[in-house]
């Protein structure tokens, strides 16, 4: 009996804090694509995103791109607070651009979003990925990118905590016949003008990190032409975990009413007898 009540007493903490460790992690709770495509001279420096519907206080990430000669650049969206998690040029000639940005939305519902940029462009394409259980006071862990001309697409491992999200982007200067994509994600649209030779093409993939540490190297697609891609770590809220303290105060709380049982029952048994 005595070895039974050691074995539970010793099994409550441990089950306790491996319930509360599985419940936490950072979710994804909506994502949306848009595209510009087949628009031939049409001279733009905006294209337009939804947001994605959650709950209040969810956070959002916007991933933009188009088409860059080298000096073409983001500027940030509009409207709301955006932070800039990285913008850069594809590799190579740099025929486009990928910018990443984030936020916490006040809002449960979706909205409409402009990713803007400084020099006209006939192509756009964009994506947005919406989490709950994002930490509001420190929510980036890490961002990495790589750029190159043609190849594989990897975006560059990061180390990460437990319970976190990761996202591998990468934007191309291409058509989607010029590009094979390697991993399950969202494409998230593109955008071509032939008579004016530019092209873009973005996609995503997003998936839990549960054990924390290094994610790899993400190797997103190859491609002939010329590519940007990203790593994105978001950070998963503070969780309250006991103290070892505090599971002491539990474990010793139980193995004194375990205790207090056996000696009912024992009681009663010679009572019985």
């Amino acid at each position: 009996m005595f070895k039974n009540i050691k074995l539970i007493l010793f099994s409550i903490p441990l089950f306790f804090l491996s319930v509360t460790a599985s419940q936490a992690v950072v979710e994804l709770v909506d994502t949306e694509e848009s595209g510009i495509r087949n628009n031939v001279d049409n001279d733009i420096t905006q294209g337009i995103i939804a947001s994605g519907s959650g709950a209040a206080g969810d956070f959002e990430v916007i991933m933009c791109s188009t088409f860059s000669d080298g000096n073409n650049f983001f500027l940030n969206p509009t409207p709301g607070d955006w932070s800039e998690l990285d913008s850069g040029q594809c590799g190579g000639s740099g025929a486009c651009i990928l910018g990443i940005f984030g936020r916490f939305d006040e809002s449960a519902d979706s909205s409409n979003i402009a990713c803007n940029w400084t020099d006209t462009t006939s192509v756009f394409a964009a994506g947005s990925f919406r989490y709950s259980g994002v930490d509001i006071d420190n929510p980036i862990i890490a961002v990495a990118c790589n750029s190159g001309t043609a190849g594989a697409m990897v975006a560059p491992s990061v180390i990460t905590e437990p319970g976190s999200a990761v996202i591998g982007v990468t934007s191309v200067g291409a058509d989607l016949n010029l590009v094979t994509q390697d991993v399950v994600g969202s494409i998230f649209g593109q955008g071509f003008s032939s008579s004016a030779d530019e092209f873009t093409l973005i996609f995503a993939s997003s998936f839990e990190f549960l054990k924390g540490g290094p994610t790899g190297d993400i190797i997103l697609g190859s491609t002939s032409a010329d590519w940007r891609a990203c790593t994105i770590a978001l950070r998963m809220e503070p969780t309250e975990i006991p103290t070892l303290s505090e599971w002491g105060m539990i474990a010793s709380a139980t193995g004194l009413m375990l205790i207090g049982v056996y000696f009912a029952l024992k009681r009663k048994k010679i009572q019985v007898i």
